[in-house]
């Protein structure tokens, strides 16, 4: 997700490096759920590995290729699907968790009776996963804190989530609330309306992936039953002798593959790309 500026940009979500190991992609996994599993592995990993190796093997029907595809569907899902899939399954509940964080402490400080430590209790309990940890350690940094141990506590966690520029504008707005002894209700509801359209945003372009992905799962199994077809329309000792054997099913089949390959290529981009959340600031 991300806000543009007419000066820059910047990233709504965490800024991560590319390449995780699995610690890492672990430690994603454990913030907001459960520690890798098996089915991680065969769901992120596998599948592309099998996926590789049977499409290119009933091309060609030779076993070397088909290994050779495997171990690139095996390093694609290792190196790109395993690490963005769990990354941003990590940076959907996180931007959630905030989302939820503001709507809960706007709607407790419309209290003129209530102060913002209070209000940071109870939002505290309603919270999740590594958010809440992060929620509780700030909470006990506030407690009876001079105005440096206010700025610092805030500006540690604001720091981590600096490219939610929305979640970033609310904390600062609380921290003047905190500073000041008084709180600007109308600017927090104003931020919580844009962080709330910015999710709505999120949730209806998640949708529309959804679908894709769907789509794109039937147009590889079609794909799958046209090469078949083909295969045993013309029976498959004239395919092997005729097509697979001879240079001719070589270059068709490697155009193919190349073909596939950059459509497939594409798609993944799309299906982590939120580019399309860009709004104008």
């Amino acid at each position: 997700m991300r806000v543009v500026s007419a000066k820059n940009t910047k990233k709504i979500g965490t800024n991560k490096k590319n390449i995780l190991n699995v610690d890492e992609l672990n430690a994603y996994k454990v913030a907001y759920g459960q520690p890798l599993k098996a089915r991680d592995y065969v769901t992120y990993i596998g599948v592309p590995t099998i996926g590789f190796a049977v499409v290119s093997f009933i091309l060609l029907y030779n076993f070397w290729f088909a290994l050779i595809m495997g171990v690139l569907g095996f390093l694609y899902g290792t190196k790109f699907y395993l690490p963005k899939s769990i990354s941003k399954v990590y940076e959907l509940h996180s931007f959630s968790q905030r989302n939820k964080f503001i709507n809960n402490l706007t709607q407790i400080l419309t209290d003129d009776s209530k102060t913002v430590a209070s209000a940071f209790a109870t939002v505290n309990r309603r919270a999740s996963g590594e958010f809440q940890q992060e929620l509780t350690k700030l909470q006990a940094r506030l407690l009876g804190a001079d105005n440096d141990r206010i700025k610092s506590g805030i500006d540690e966690l604001t720091k981590k989530y600096e490219d939610d520029v929305i979640f970033v504008q609310y904390m600062e707005q609380i921290e003047t609330a905190m500073l000041e002894g008084k709180t600007n209700i109308d600017t927090l509801k104003d931020i919580k309306t844009y962080h709330n359209d910015i999710k709505k945003k999120q949730e209806m372009y998640e949708k529309q992936k959804r679908g894709h992905l769907t789509d794109m799962k039937m147009l590889a199994g079609i794909m799958v039953i046209f090469i078949l077809a083909i295969t045993f329309s013309f029976g498959f000792d004239v395919y092997i002798d005729s097509f697979a054997r001879k240079p001719v099913g070589w270059i068709t089949s490697a155009i193919y593959l190349i073909l596939m390959g950059n459509f497939f290529k594409s798609f993944s981009v799309y299906l982590f790309d939120d580019s399309v959340l860009e709004v104008e600031l």
